[in-house]
């Protein structure tokens, strides 16, 4: 930077006298002046075209005031001080008589307008309003504005200073509607009185006070007293900023020579991160902040010189006095803690105790022994304060600090009774340290090259400071508490003083031993985030597993150091994976994991971080035979540590590479790590019990890892199916080219099979139990039969609530020749409620009935009665098939037709709950034969009904089609029934179907001819034709043709002729004979009758005589 000699910008002052200057944070230059008028030096880079360069403008006075003098707003009296409030925008003057006016300069700082003057009269009646026992004296010259950032405070704007040191306290903006107002007005809220001020008593206080400065709760008056010197006043309540009373402490310096000026030049802290603000937006208090911030300093400028004065922080002042008193034991220090409050001042204490630079171990050992001195007993009641300032003060506009004739001051300071003052200074100094990130996340989210991306909050300067803050404290802790054992002074026995030893009940012992395990995991966690922000933090989160960078991008630091021990693991795996392939730089950075965060990087990590390195060696390795030494090498590492390994990560990579034994040698061996005791087998033999929370959580730690060898296998499989290629144009001449990173088929078969196999012949029955139950999902079931184990038919006899899987163990029963076992299974396949249909349950039944065909000889009685039972079983079955197919054929609706495919059912269920209902006759039939129910009427009545049904049914036909219709039924049914005559009643069946025949009026030789399709004889129906015509039934009268019967006994006979070869010869006379007798009788009968058809039916029997006589 360099200063031009020539001005840049000039412009006339008009004759106005220019008193003060002022700027703003922005280049804004407001200028007080003589005349009373507040200027403004506007500047730009160019003139416009309504504007130059640079001019001078008047804000105390309008346009018009120039026409109109006598509205000009402003007077003869001289502006001596002009300041801004930056942080709201607001413009403070004073005049020379008192008068403080207030400018708004907006929200973006870019405008000016007058809000309120003030004059001085107005100003002393509102601080005697409230002081009222003080004399207007004390408020008749104005001498300072002092504004008030928002830093410091959200409702006091600026404090003004009298001449003899009273401090008025205002605010521009109601207290109530919110900060984002805008000033409207200047309002008193409370009125400080000087130092030293009593309303009855005239002691050394300042009375000529012509300089003032207040910032951050520290004030500096600078009083004329003698003409030689000005006398400098020091407020300040750094020291006891959570007072429930104001208290402030005083000091008073000379200064040769008259004060000019004054100005805070106090550093700023290197880094504005480590000390952000509160939730109120204000900056804390120094006692908070001490232990990084520097001293404030303040410079005065008299005609002697230039003046820095140092403020002592509240640990500057206790390293002071112990300095002083050359130890812990005097008054001096004694009367520190009690005035500061015992946990505050032990908090203050520890930074000097904890300072590491060697000049200063004499007053860090000092400050240890006052820490146990005035700390270490909990104070066994409530200790009472009363301090030597002003109390009642509770920022009330009406109220004042200064104690009013007769004003008690006395106020309590309770203790913390349960804990010590030195347990809580250790909680809060700790807390001050971690303030700055506690609550801050741990990294942010911006966008690079327009992809997210993740930063870290604090650079590695900020958080490496913290770190060493921590460290401190910590190394403090574990000196003066050995394990368990109470804290103690380092050198107690080196004392002739009585320091009573640091005892503390058992719920603080426990609290401490709590601290401790804090400051380490907050330890650990910096120095990891220290070394990610060294070694760039974003390239390493960008590795990072999805799920692990979501929950960072939310987390705090404090979620990191309480709840996120896997998100560091993960940052430190990231960490590794980036140097994999350079030895060197990894093997320093996993010693330096090791050195800086044990906790976080433990052995196990460091392992598994050396096997992850291994992998990727072997994988990138050509070398079969080194390729499967590295492989094994990293399995037989992670086995050491299996309770730490990241199963499915690891077994990825050993995939990747080919290694699959190692994964199934890798995921057995960790499971029986997670349960050694067994409890997730017992836990799975007992059907999992709801009970049983160890055994489930073994169960379920195991299946973690059989789940990644499942997952393996499934990938293998899919890898195993070569798919169709669908039809796209070849980018080049030749076959195909597959994806590089297809496994091909062949190879992925080989795998898989390879893993099966290892499982196989492992004694693991969890690992077998798993693999079974994914050989019966992925439908590999003569893969799983195939199996030679002793735990497969355990799994396969397994019920947990489930049904057991009988459809493969009947087949494992039949693999292994145990038909006996197999053909009890398909009984109870066979018999299971459920949506089985009724052919499947059949043919269960059937394949039993193979199986026990295929037992070797077995006379015991139990084979016998079961085999009869099967027998059985399987003809109910036939019939309750028919009795479905009969339903379907009848349109019974979806119910019904689950009913009957439920279960097996009786045949008293079929018959009463179907048959009878539905009318199906064909059914009933089966059901009375299969019970071996012969009463002659019901089985005559179901005949009759299945006649009428079959001709029903096909009632729109012709008479032919019904009568080859029904023909054809009695042919299929004779098939069943014939050899039985109680279930096939010929006699019965003939009258009916003869009857049908007259009623339709068609062939008379249909029933014959379906009879003898049947396999019945004609000499056979001959006789029963001639039986029927004998009984005389009056039904043929009645149905108007009595001689029906003779005209089918005559076509009977005249086939029996017909087909004389198929008689056999010694039946042949005795046939004739009977035959001849018949016709004799039927001839006698049809001359007595003069019926119409009696003449046709005769002639054909005398026809049939005839022949029969040639019938030889």
């Amino acid at each position: 930077m360099h200063l031009l000699p020539e001005p840049l910008f000039s412009v006339p002052t008009d004759g106005s006298y220019i008193l003060t200057i002022k700027g703003t944070n922005d280049g804004r230059i407001f200028m007080g002046a003589k005349d009373g008028c507040l200027y403004e030096l506007v500047y730009q880079a160019e003139d416009g075209w309504f504007s130059r360069k640079c001019q001078k403008v008047n804000h105390s006075r309008s346009t018009i005031s120039y026409l109109l003098p006598f509205l000009a707003f402003s007077e003869d009296d001289p502006i001596t001080q002009v300041e801004v409030d930056d942080s709201r925008h607001i413009l403070y003057t004073l005049s020379e008589k008192g008068t403080i006016m207030v400018y708004d300069l907006d929200a973006d700082g870019k405008n000016t307008s007058r809000v309120v003057a003030v004059p001085h009269n107005n100003i002393m009646n509102a601080a005697l309003q409230v002081a009222k026992t003080v004399d207007k004296s004390n408020f008749k010259n104005v001498v300072s504005l002092c504004p008030i950032s928002t830093s410091e405070s959200p409702h006091i704007h600026l404090v003004v200073v009298t001449g003899t040191g009273v401090r008025l306290y205002y605010t521009t903006m109601p207290l109530i509607g919110g900060l984002a107002q805008r000033p409207s007005q200047l309002t008193l809220l409370h009125v400080r009185l000087p130092p030293g001020f009593a309303a009855n008593a005239t002691v050394y206080r300042p009375t000529k006070v012509h300089k003032a400065l207040y910032s951050h709760g520290t004030g500096v008056l600078c009083s004329n007293e003698s003409n030689e010197a000005d006398t400098v006043w020091t407020m300040s309540s750094d020291q006891y900023p959570y007072h429930p009373t104001l208290a402030e402490s005083q000091s008073t310096h000379a200064v040769d020579g008259f004060v000019w000026a004054l100005a805070d030049v106090t550093p700023q802290l290197w880094c504005s991160a480590l000390n952000p603000t509160t939730p109120q937006g204000t900056k804390p208090p120094l006692l908070v902040t001490q232990h990084q911030q520097s001293p404030r300093q303040l410079v005065l400028l008299s005609a002697t010189g230039a003046h820095v004065l140092t403020f002592l922080r509240p640990v500057d002042q206790l390293r002071q006095m112990l300095e002083e008193s050359g130890g812990a034991e005097s008054n001096m220090v004694k009367e520190f803690f009690s005035a500061m409050t015992p946990t505050q001042a032990c908090a203050t204490a520890l930074i000097i105790a904890t300072d590491p630079h060697r000049p200063n171990a004499q007053v860090a050992e000092w400050a240890t022994r006052a820490l146990f001195l005035y700390g270490a007993n909990p104070p066994p009641a409530p200790v009472t304060f009363t301090p030597q300032t002003p109390a009642g003060y509770n920022f009330h506009p009406t109220q004042v600090s200064t104690p009013m004739p007769g004003q008690a001051t006395n106020t309590a300071i309770v203790q913390d009774a349960q804990f010590s003052p030195l347990h809580n200074a250790l909680y809060l100094y700790l807390a001050r340290i971690l303030r700055p990130v506690w609550a801050s996340p741990v990294a942010k989210e911006t966008l690079v090259e327009g992809k997210p991306v993740l930063m870290s909050s604090m650079s590695a300067e900020e958080l490496g400071f913290l770190a060493e803050r921590v460290d401190l404290l910590a190394k403090f802790l574990l000196t003066n508490q050995g394990g368990t054992t109470p804290l103690q002074p380092l050198n107690a026995s080196n004392t002739t003083l009585n320091i009573t030893r640091y005892g503390g009940d058992g719920s603080e012992r426990a609290s401490l031993l709590a601290l401790r395990s804090l400051l380490s995991q907050a330890l650990e966690v910096l120095k990891l985030m220290t070394v990610l922000s060294t070694h760039n933090f974003t390239t390493i989160t960008g590795s990072l597993q999805k799920e692990i960078r979501e929950q960072l991008r939310t987390m705090t630091f404090r979620d990191l150091v309480l709840t996120g021990r896997e998100v560091c693991r993960g940052l430190i795996m990231a960490l590794l994976d980036r140097y994999h392939g350079d030895n060197a730089s990894a093997d320093a950075i996993s010693e330096r994991l090791r050195d800086i965060c044990p906790g976080l990087y433990r052995i196990e990590d460091a392992k598994l971080a050396k096997a992850n390195e291994i992998i990727l060696a072997a994988k990138a390795n050509t070398n079969k035979a080194e390729k499967e030494k590295g492989f094994k090498e990293a399995v037989a590492l992670c086995k050491q540590i299996g309770h730490h390994v990241n199963v499915n990560g690891i077994s990825s990579q050993l995939a990747s590479g080919g290694a699959y034994e190692g994964v199934v040698d890798l995921c057995l061996s960790v499971a029986s790590q997670r349960d050694p005791a067994g409890l997730a087998l017992h836990y799975y033999k007992n059907n999992e019990p709801a009970d049983d929370h160890q055994g489930y959580m073994a169960f379920t730690s195991r299946m973690e890892c059989y789940r990644v060898i499942m997952d393996q296998l499934n990938q293998l499989v899919g890898a195993g199916v070569v798919p169709q290629a669908s039809p796209t144009v070849p980018s080049r001449p030749g076959p195909p080219t597959p994806p590089p990173s297809t496994l091909p088929s062949t190879d992925a078969t080989q795998y898989a099979n390879q893993m099966m196999n290892l499982i196989v012949g492992s004694n693991d029955e969890l690992s077998h139990v798993t693999l079974y139950q994914w050989l019966v999902d992925t439908n590999r079931t003569d893969r799983l039969l195939a199996i030679t184990s002793p735990y497969l038919e355990t799994f396969l006899t397994r019920s947990n609530g489930q049904s057991p899987l009988h459809h493969l163990l009947w087949r494992y029963y039949e693999r292994n020749r145990d038909y006996f076992k197999a053909a009890k299974t398909l009984l109870l396949l066979a018999e299971q409620i459920g949506d089985t249909p009724v052919n499947v349950r059949v043919e269960y039944l059937s394949r039993a009935l193979m199986c026990l065909s295929s037992c070797e000889m077995n006379t015991a009685s139990s084979y016998s009665d079961f085999m009869l039972h099967m027998e059985e079983k399987k003809e109910v079955a036939r019939v309750q098939l028919m009795v479905l197919d009969a339903l379907q054929g009848e349109g019974a609706s979806a119910d019904v037709i689950a009913q009957v495919n439920s279960s097996l059912l009786t045949l008293t269920t079929l018959y009463e709950k179907f048959a009878e209902p539905w009318a199906l006759w064909e059914c009933k039939l089966a059901i009375v034969h299969c019970a071996g129910h012969s009463e002659p009427q019901l089985v005559q009545s179901i005949w009759t009904n299945l006649i009428d049904r079959e001709l029903e049914r096909s009632r729109v036909e012709p008479v032919e089609t019904r009568v080859d219709s029904l023909s054809s039924k009695i042919k299929a049914l004779a098939r069943l029934y014939s050899a039985n005559p109680n279930y096939f009643p010929l006699e019965h069946i003939i009258k009916e179907c003869e009857i049908r025949s007259v009623r339709l009026r068609t062939n008379t030789s249909w029933v014959v001819t379906a009879l003898q399709g049947c396999g019945i004889q004609v000499s056979r129906l001959i006789n029963i034709y001639h039986k029927l015509y004998r009984s005389g039934d009056s039904v043929w009268e009645v149905e108007r043709s009595p001689y029906h019967l003779l005209g089918v006994l005559a076509h009977l006979i005249t086939m029996l002729v017909d087909n004389e070869a198929t008689v056999q010869p010694p039946q042949k006379r005795a046939l004739r004979e009977q035959c001849l007798d018949y016709v004799a009788e039927y001839l006698t009968d049809l001359g007595a009758s003069a019926d119409a058809s009696a003449g046709v039916i005769s002639a054909h029997l005398k026809t049939c005589q005839a022949k029969l006589e040639r019938f030889v």
